[in-house]
């Protein structure tokens, strides 16, 4: 556990709680505690008048290969985790990619063994799903944007029955704090220090870790249903850092995705932190002493993709 709380000098005011940017600081009777989510990131320190926080004995060990491994060997996931990371500019040795194509059909992609990482942007999206997930889109006229607003987004047997609703429904989720370049998208052993990841669940693979992470933090997961796959997946975890699960959206993924729904992860302000592992971790016990012998995918989760290898053995 990278920080600990010395008990003698906390003055249980609960400022590290509510400043805490990855929720690692719980209360479990009259005392607070600091969890397996904790990131090292220190903010703490700046909110604890007493001095009570305290470098642990472990440091946090930041390993996206390692993570990897872990998460597939610990819930039993065939397919590639999808990692991604918010940046202004591709950075060097990634392919850029020039589209048009869909966020979500690259995420399939790599979901099915794409291990290459791809700079993509909003000038190479072919919907408006870009600009649910922070990068922008690329400009059309008027007209064309109308064109595909009344084929794939307005009307019978789209999302929604009218314009207004679209407006309405956006409202609803959190907004981006700015504009991004783009997004680097791949495999988690191929990304480092992702903002967000992806990963097919099925619902018992979701309750093992719903539970694990309840057990850790006290707090519910949420899942949305009924809109896009990219605004209800991405926008949670990434500005609020709340992990979610989502069905995803009846139309925009194939259907071998929609077969293995995808995890996201929350968003981690400060640096790497535990999200999966460290609850995998907490619930050993449950997780490795039942078999989950379901293959059938039927979630979507969404939680951070910055995710901590734990310094120490399981």
């Amino acid at each position: 556990m990278p920080f600990i709380i010395d008990q003698g000098l906390c003055a249980a005011c609960g400022s590290c709680v509510g400043n805490c940017p990855n929720r690692a600081i719980v209360m479990r009777g009259e005392q607070y505690f600091i969890t397996d989510m904790c990131c090292d990131c220190g903010v703490c320190l700046a909110y604890c008048s007493t001095g009570a926080i305290k470098k642990g004995l472990v440091k946090t060990e930041f390993d996206n290969k390692k993570t990897d491994r872990a998460l597939k060997e610990k819930l039993s996931l065939k397919r590639n985790i999808v990692a991604m990371k918010f940046a202004d500019k591709a950075p060097d040795g990634v392919r850029i990619e020039d589209g048009p194509t869909f966020w979500c059909a690259i995420c399939g992609d790599i979901f099915e063994g794409q291990d290459e990482p791809v700079f993509f942007s909003g000038m190479a999206s072919s919907c408006g799903g870009s600009k649910n997930i922070g990068i922008g889109s690329r400009k059309v006229a008027k007209e064309d944007f109308d064109a595909v607003i009344n084929a794939q987004v307005v009307g019978e047997g789209n999302l929604y029955a009218t314009k207004d609703l679209l407006a309405k429904n956006r409202a609803l989720f959190p907004r981006y704090p700015k504009v991004y370049g783009g997004m680097v998208l791949g495999s988690l052993g191929t990304v480092a220090r992702p903002d967000i990841i992806l990963f097919p669940v099925n619902g018992h693979q979701l309750s093992m870790i719903s539970t694990a992470y309840s057990f850790e933090t006290a707090e519910l997961m949420t899942g949305y249903a009924g809109k896009s796959t990219c605004l209800m997946s991405i926008t949670f975890p990434f500005i609020e850092n709340k992990p979610v699960f989502t069905p995803g959206d009846h139309r925009y993924l194939r259907p071998a995705i929609m077969a293995g729904a995808h995890l996201c992860a929350s968003r981690t302000r400060n640096s790497l932190c535990v999200c999966l592992i460290g609850w995998c971790r907490v619930c050993s016990e449950i997780l490795t002493g039942r078999s989950m012998r379901r293959s059938e995918n039927d979630r979507i989760f969404c939680c951070n993709g910055r995710s901590r290898c734990y310094g120490k053995s399981t």
